[in-house]
């Protein structure tokens, strides 16, 4: 890893250390999508996003080094917090815009908004720039289970569980909650990687985890996870994204052992991994062709 590289991870995730809880995938989840992304972009949208990147004062060269960057930001600007995700009711069948979006503020339409300001030529590229950043990590968020749901039955409203944060466990020895154990926590145990000392992704590790998972990637399937025109569907494939998250989310809790005794963690991460590893690679193929076709 270049001193850059790591220097730029660095400042994005001493941000997050001081931000609250970020309810994303965790940076190693946020890079393995960009990761998996950047290896399917076009020379094109390539170029244009050297070109945003070279305006930034974090001199990032790559996604990964921007996928955090809007959790780094939330402290300052709090009404991003919504755009990171989508209270669908935990009991309920799939997302009501009305329900669960009010006024526009949630993963799904975030996602459609800043693809319209990145796709326009003519803005400013300080929109573009931050267009970019959001929809790098946007696209991930929405593919993290527990960012489509909160559960409302067991937990009073209008928050519930806040995406499994007030689902508290001790997983493997160490004290937790549900969403963190989404986030990153199997990823780390799995991969056998930990955070740096400044809360930094091992990108070393992340970008070999996501060219295994881009190379087992049929051409088949990613057709079907992102067709061509996607950006013109956005309003019906975000949705569609997020129902199947929720389905996802409803699977997880419901796999969850009621009384997790000694020995529970392992036959539960083995149930879910192949799911995590799943959500990336959509996240990362659906982020690729958002990319080339808003920067063609």
């Amino acid at each position: 890893m270049s001193y850059l590289k790591s220097a730029t991870v660095c400042v994005f995730a001493s941000t997050i250390l001081f931000s609250g809880h970020a309810r994303a995938w965790g940076p190693e989840g946020h890079a393995i999508v960009a990761e998996i992304a950047e290896a399917r972009l076009t020379d094109p949208a390539k170029n244009q996003i050297a070109d945003l990147l070279a305006s930034d004062d974090s001199h990032a060269q790559h996604l990964d080094q921007i996928a955090s960057w809007a959790d780094a930001v939330r402290p300052a600007r709090s009404e991003t917090a919504p755009w990171h995700f989508v209270d669908i009711p935990l009991d309920a069948l799939t997302y009501d815009a009305g329900r669960d979006c009010a006024g526009d503020n949630c993963v799904v339409q975030a996602i459609q908004k800043f693809v319209g300001v990145l796709r326009d030529g003519n803005a400013d590229k300080p929109k573009r720039l931050e267009a970019l950043k959001f929809i790098v990590h946007f696209v991930g968020d929405i593919h993290q289970p527990l960012h489509c749901e909160t559960d409302l039955s067991r937990y009073p409203p209008p928050e519930g569980d806040r995406g499994g944060n007030k689902v508290h466990l001790t997983f493997n020895g160490k004290r937790t909650n549900f969403h963190s154990l989404w986030d990153g926590g199997m990823i780390e145990d799995v991969l056998e990687i930990q955070l740096g000392p400044h809360f930094e992704p091992d990108l070393q590790a992340t970008t070999a985890e996501a060219m295994t998972l881009n190379a087992a990637i049929r051409a088949t399937d990613a057709a079907v996870w992102a067709p061509v025109g996607l950006v013109d569907q956005l309003a019906i494939a975000t949705v569609e994204w997020a129902n199947d998250s929720h389905k996802l989310a409803q699977d997880a809790y419901s796999n969850l052992p009621a009384h997790r005794r000694h020995g529970w963690e392992q036959p539960y991460e083995d149930a879910e991994w192949r799911v995590i590893e799943g959500q990336l690679e959509r996240g990362g193929v659906r982020l690729a062709r958002i990319l080339n076709e808003a920067l063609q």
